[in-house]
């Protein structure tokens, strides 16, 4: 299946496994780990069957299941999206 990422700025770009283990790692998960979660959000976009969805849903599927790995990478995944903001 193919999910379309729609980015804050309208554009729209192919969603990207390797995009959300990046951003797990920086903020304090294993690679293993990391890899994990990717995959159960991918999973989760594909039984809602989903094939466009926005940054910000994707953003809030990750911070929900970083909090149940481990509340310091959700913590520092979090505050690292308001600087962003």
């Amino acid at each position: 299946m193919h999910i379309t990422v729609i980015k804050r700025d309208g554009t729209k770009v192919p969603f990207s496994l390797h995009k959300i283990e990046r951003v797990t790692t920086a903020a304090g998960l294993t690679s293993e780990e990391a890899k994990t979660l990717a995959a159960q959000v991918e999973a989760a976009l594909a039984t809602n069957n989903k094939t466009e969805v926005t940054s910000l849903e994707i953003r809030d599927m990750v911070l929900t299941k970083l909090r149940s790995v481990n509340e310091y990478a959700a913590n520092m995944f979090a505050w690292y999206q308001k600087t962003k903001d």
